[in-house]
């Protein structure tokens, strides 16, 4: 399915793979045997998993201004948008193998706060930088959130990231002045 566009970077999945690789260096292998186990996960999954990133919400973040992007001499690509992401950080409690203890989930929950909080900015691999810092939901919007999943509130790390911009595809034509001319002749006057 070629619609004959290039393709742009898919920011928001490069994001993700940034805070998938924190946790990998931070969990690995000590709490966590290999890094397969720390992956882009769904509480509702059926697989084997120990720690799962789910990203449940992407918004507006019109807060951070931006400007067009100069392609070429003729050429401007519209200015990117900017938008934050908000990520779920749980452990599954439904292992194949035997499952989690309670004990080791609290130490993983706890060394992925560790993780996050000494590391607050991130570089994904087109160069861009993001904040990761913690949120502040209310115990209601987490009962929603994970009855929405069809799960008990389980306790989980919630996450924002922000600013991701993500790069426009739209791009305009814009003229280079090659030349000049001010008419400086005299003006009529008023009689």
């Amino acid at each position: 399915m070629d619609s004959g566009k290039k393709r742009l970077g898919s920011e928001i999945l490069q994001t993700g793979r940034c805070l998938l690789d924190l946790l990998e260096r931070e969990l690995c292998p000590d709490l966590v045997r290999d890094g397969d186990l720390i992956r882009f996960a769904s509480p509702w999954e059926e697989a084997d998993y120990r720690v799962g990133v789910y990203l449940y919400d992407i918004q507006d973040y019109s807060a951070m201004p931006t400007a067009e992007v100069r392609v070429s001499e003729e050429e401007r690509r519209f200015p990117p948008k900017a938008v934050e992401l908000f990520y779920l950080v749980f452990c599954n409690e439904t292992h194949r193998f035997g499952g989690v203890r309670r004990e080791g989930i609290l130490v993983l929950l706890n060394e992925i706060v560790r993780a996050v909080y000494d590391n607050p900015v991130l570089e994904r691999e087109d160069g861009n930088a993001f904040q990761i810092s913690f949120l502040r939901e209310s115990v209601e919007f987490k009962m929603r959130l994970w009855g929405s999943f069809d799960r008990p509130l389980q306790p989980a790390v919630y996450l924002n990231a922000a600013p991701v911009t993500v790069e426009s595809g739209r791009k305009r034509r814009v003229s280079r002045v090659r030349e000049r001319d001010y008419d400086l002749g005299e003006r009529a006057r008023d009689v």
